[in-house]
Order: structure tokens, then C-alpha cells, then sequence
């Protein structure tokens, strides 16, 4: 997907100079209306003030606390940092933006962006070629993330050994510098109109003079904490708990590894059946998630690792209340929330699991490989509503989002309460093959807080045989 910034662009005459307002608020309309801004309401507010403060002469002067005052009509002390409410937002008005653009506003002239590191609009012309910008110096770049593939279980567990392999042979080789696939690319920060991005440049390069280790161990983290789904493939497991171990070896007073790896430890245990190697799985993942906090009490990754851990002990109340710690911590944590909306799955709460995975939808990328609309249909159907789940669950599979024994067996379970007995034993033939003598029934009833929900899905499974 191509940002408007990386398009053959140039501003207007002068960023100093504004095109005719007329020009700008006829193409603010034009956006607002669109069908990729319909149902967007505080996304659309946003997006009208900053336009309308610079089109005054004020766009140096928006920061995060005036948007909080001026368009949400809050006070910055109000709650639960709402200036972190507002980085969210920006992000859903780049993606929003960005669809516009590639949809129903592909013939735009002129196009609204945003100048890096800043809330602040800017007015583009595409009518107009833009001069090739210089090569900047050499300076640490996050990690490119790629595209969302459909290649098999197998094959991206080799690529993601194949990947610590190189990772740690650069790490061996003591060389501070960036492993391959680190390449700086000159546009890395120009796509993003998130200040939260800056300070994240800011802090790699702090971590690069200071430690590269670190910084190695932070990448490496990030990179396999994208890669922790699909969550019930033991061996894939296996892979990025390497990874996670690796992280650990890089640096062992970095929070990120343990919690990686309390993750990891806790999503193998699932697939285990109750006995001494699942309670052992449970302890090391335990034992990690409390080294975690200890390292990174005011992280939302380590609450993340933590509720987890407590969903899979079966302790309900401990797993909410790391997980909302986490989810107020950084509203932005897409990992976080999507792990919320899990946990509120399993605990029951079917309308909060909904409000999370569409909350982390808003701000995914591509690249994002998260059971998102999987989660939401399975939360619709214990709502009772049924061809909204299997709408939902029928896209995610389309996408390429992760499936497991828990996606397609909710699928039967959804055709068999629509009373689509053909397409229900369909599914099951698939499930069978998938993972023979999968012990679905009792994988439901250690997930479910209330048993009644897992009994609701297994009668739907044996009514489809």
C-alpha cells in the first residue's frame, strides 16, 4: 500500500503558502464524505481541525493537548492519558486517509497529508513533479515489516529460524551495526504523521549510542512478537520462543524477552493436555511474566504477558486486571489489545471483546497478523448472531488472517446454528484433516470461564457430527 507521501508529490508552491481555502475545504468535504470516513465520527473531527487551524494560520501551534480541549472538549488531566487517545486517532486518520486515496479519492488533485513527526497538515499537488529528495546521513530504522503472505505453517517457521540464525550470527560477530533486513530506507519516517514515531526514532538511536545490544534485542523482539500467531501451532511456538530465548541472551535485563517468551510458553501450553509437562510450561511462563513486570512495570507488553498467563491458569480475575493495566498503559499497543479482546472472549464478555478487536483494527497495518475478525465472530456468535459472525469469519479466512481449531470450529458451530448441516460437516472434514483427533472439546472448556459457553459450542459441533 503506498502512503501519499511516497507519491510523486510536491507541496504547493511553498509550505509557507496554503492553496485558495476554497480549494482545500471543497477537498476536505469531499473526504469527509467519503465512504472510507462513513461511521468515523471523532476520526472526521480530527481531521476538520487541524485542517481548519492551519487554513487559519495555526497549524504550527496543534499539539496533542489542543486537540484534547478543542475537539474532544477534555481536559489533558482528564482520565486515563487522553493525549494517548489522540496519537490513536492520528493513526486511524493515516490509514483512513490512505484508503482514500487508493478508493474513491484516487483522482484527487489535491491531497491532505500530514508533515513528519507533527499533527499539522499539508497540502499536496500531484499535478506537480517533485524534485528527488537527498540521501540523509546513516541513522538506526526500525524494521520493515512485509506484506501478510499465505504461505504454510512450515515454511515461516524455517524462515523464522533461518532468521534467528542470522540475527545471531551478526551478534556473535560483535558488530553494533544493522543485521540484514535492518536497511535504512530514507522514507521511514516521512509516512507516518504520529509524534509518538519520532520519539520512538529517538529512543533507537539513544539505544544504538548507548547499547546496541539492546537496540539488537528490542528489534528482534518486535519482529517476533508479530509472529506469535497462529497461537496454537506448537512448533511454530517453538520458533518464536527462540526467538524470545534469543532476546534474553542479548540482553537479560530487557523486559520484552521474558514477556515474549511468558506468551509463548503459556500459548504451547494450551495445546498440552492437563499433567506435569503443561503445569511445568505454566510455571516457566509464570516465572517469566513476573520477571517481566519486574523489569518493565510501566510497559503494557509485560501486563499483556502477565494476563495471559493468569487466562491459561484459569485465574479470571487477575488475567482482566493485567489486561485493562495494559490497554490503559498504551491505548496504541495493537498486541495489547487484540490480547484483550481474547481474554474477553474466554471470561464471557462478548460485547468488550467486540469493542477491543475493533479498536485494534482501527490501528493495524498491513503486516499485522492477528486473529482480529476471527475474534469478533466468535464473540457475535454467542450473541446469537449468527450470519454476522460467519460474514466476519469468512472474511478473515479470505484475508489471510491466522486460522486454528478454535476459528474453524467455531465455523461449524456457525453453520450448524444456520442450519447449514452440509456446509457444517464440510468444515468438520477440514478440521479433521487439519489436526486429526484434535481435542477440541476439552480445548473449549479450559478456555471458557463459564462452562455453559463451552457446551453451547460443542453441542453445535455434534450436531454437525
Amino acid at each position: 500500500m503506498t502512503n501519499p507521501d511516497e507519491q510523486d508529490v510536491t507541496p504547493l508552491k511553498s509550505r509557507n503558502v496554503t492553496p485558495e481555502s476554497t480549494v482545500v475545504l471543497a477537498s476536505l468535504r469531499e473526504i469527509l464524505d467519503s465512504p472510507e470516513f462513513t461511521g468515523a465520527g471523532r476520526v472526521q473531527a480530527f481531521l476538520e481541525y487541524v485542517v481548519t487551524e492551519s487554513l487559519q494560520g495555526r497549524g504550527d501551534r496543534i499539539r496533542g493537548k489542543t486537540i484534547v480541549e478543542d475537539v474532544y472538549g477534555r481536559s489533558p488531566l482528564e482520565g486515563r492519558d487522553p493525549v494517548a487517545v489522540v496519537r490513536v486517532d492520528a493513526g486511524r486518520l493515516r490509514r483512513r486517509l490512505e484508503k482514500y486515496y487508493e478508493g474513491s479519492g484516487a483522482k484527487a488533485e489535491l491531497r491532505i497529508n500530514f508533515q513528519p513527526g507533527s499533527y499539522e497538515p499539508r497540502f499536496t499537488d500531484r499535478r506537480e513533479k517533485a524534485p528527488t529528495p537527498a540521501e540523509p546521513g546513516p541513522e538506526v530504522a526500525p524494521v520493515q515489516q512485509g506484506t501478510k503472505g499465505r504461505v504454510s505453517v512450515g515454511l515461516i517457521a524455517l524462515l523464522a529460524l533461518a532468521m534467528i540464525a542470522t540475527v545471531l550470527f551478526w551478534w556473535l560477530a560483535g558488530i553494533p551495526g544493522d543485521p540484514p533486513g535492518e536497511a535504512v530506507h530514507a522514507d521511514t519516517e516521512a509516512t507516518s504523521p504520529d509524534p509518538g514515531d519520532a520519539t520512538a526514532r529517538a529512543v533507537r538511536n539513544a539505544l544504538f549510542s548507548n547499547s546496541p545490544a539492546r537496540l539488537q534485542a528490542s528489534n528482534l523482539a518486535n519482529e517476533a512478537r508479530g509472529l506469535q500467531f497462529p497461537a496454537l501451532e506448537p512448533k511454530w511456538q517453538d520458533a518464536v520462543l527462540l526467538m524470545f530465548e534469543l532476546v534474553i541472551e542479548m540482553d537479560g535485563n530487557y523486559f520484552a524477552g521474558y514477556a515474549g517468551a511468558a506468551e509463548s510458553k503459556a500459548l504451547i501450553a494450551i495445546t498440552r493436555p492437563p499433567g506435569n509437562e503443561r503445569d511445568r510450561l505454566l510455571q516457566e511462563a509464570d516465572a517469566m511474566a513476573s520477571r517481566a513486570l519486574e523489569l518493565g512495570i510501566d510497559q503494557s507488553w509485560s501486563h499483556s504477558a502477565a494476563a495471559l498467563v493468569a487466562q491459561v491458569k484459569r485465574d479470571f480475575k487477575s488475567a482482566r486486571q493485567q489486561s485493562e493495566r495494559a490497554t490503559s498503559l498504551d491505548p496504541a499497543d495493537v498486541h495489547a489489545l487484540n490480547m484483550d479482546a481474547l481474554i474477553s472472549l474466554f471470561d464471557g464478555n462478548f460485547e468488550r471483546a467486540i469493542e477491543m478487536a475493533r479498536r485494534a483494527a482501527e490501528i493495524m497495518v498491513p503486516g499485522d497478523y492477528f486473529p482480529n475478525k476471527s475474534i469478533q465472530a466468535s464473540a457475535e456468535f454467542h450473541l446469537g448472531n449468527f450470519s454476522e459472525a460467519l460474514g466476519l469469519i469468512n472474511e478473515s479466512i479470505l484475508e489471510g488472517d491466522p486460522i486454528s481449531p478454535i476459528s474453524l470450529g467455531y465455523l461449524i458451530a456457525i453453520h450448524s446454528r444456520l442450519g447449514d448441516a452440509n456446509s457444517a460437516e464440510e468444515m468438520l472434514n477440514l478440521l479433521d484433516a487439519a489436526w486429526p483427533s484434535f481435542p477440541i472439546d476439552a480445548l473449549f472448556r479450559s478456555l471458557y470461564r463459564d462452562p455453559a459457553h463451552a457446551d453451547e459450542l460443542i453441542a453445535a459441533l455434534r450436531n454437525a457430527g
